[in-house]
């Protein structure tokens, strides 16, 4: 009984690799601590905000977009500084898996090709606008530089979420989007993103 009162609770042993890559990207994994489905891999990180934008407003309903104002925040896109953004997925391929995970960022375009995209979604053929040119406004992670990165926007059909791929080598995440990253080196992003819940969920 005595030792029972004074038995210090041992951390639990490190995951291995190899599961943690699992349930990183099983779309139906479910946590052992609360039984609760954790799609970690769908965009564990979607900032509410371009960067730089201290206090943005609430988000509006992406058809208020059209309305002109200099400032605009909406689902899926925003307006600001005479930037006009939209947001998209960032894939990560994870090592030793057939998978991804998609980080949520925020992108630019022209004006131009910013209005034929949103059309080009409203009618579900963007993708045959190709490849576009864009910077990158969001901190990946949120320490690192250079602040605007270039990359490029690739539309998909059917008004899905367009992805996007670092093409500026400097980039800390440039490696890891072509090569993959471990299971462990993205939970460690994600902890820096602010995403600690996620990960402490896929690691019980």
């Amino acid at each position: 009984m005595i030792r029972k009162l004074f038995r210090r609770d041992r951390p639990a042993p490190e995951l291995p690799e190899a599961e943690l890559a699992r349930r990183l990207v099983d779309r139906a994994y479910r946590c052992a601590c609360c039984d609760k489905e954790w799609r970690a891999a769908d965009g564990a990180f979607w900032p509410a905000a371009p960067f730089g934008w201290k206090n943005p407003p609430e988000p509006k309903e992406d058809e208020t977009f059209e309305l002109g104002y200099m400032e605009m925040l909406t689902d899926s896109y925003a307006r600001r500084d005479g930037n006009f953004l939209l947001r998209a997925f960032l894939p990560i391929p994870v090592k030793d898996t057939d998978s991804e995970v998609f980080l949520g960022v925020w992108c630019s375009l022209s004006s131009g090709n910013h209005a034929r995209f949103r059309s080009a979604q409203q009618r579900g053929d963007a993708q045959n606008m190709g490849d576009q040119f864009s910077w990158l406004y969001t901190q990946l992670p949120p320490i690192s530089g250079p602040l605007l990165t270039k990359g490029v926007l690739v539309p998909y059909s059917e008004g899905r979420t367009p992805l996007y791929w670092i093409t500026d080598e400097k980039h800390p995440l440039y490696q890891g989007q072509q090569e993959g990253m471990r299971a462990g080196e993205i939970l460690e992003l994600y902890e820096t993103l602010g995403c600690g819940e996620v990960v402490q969920h896929l690691k019980a």
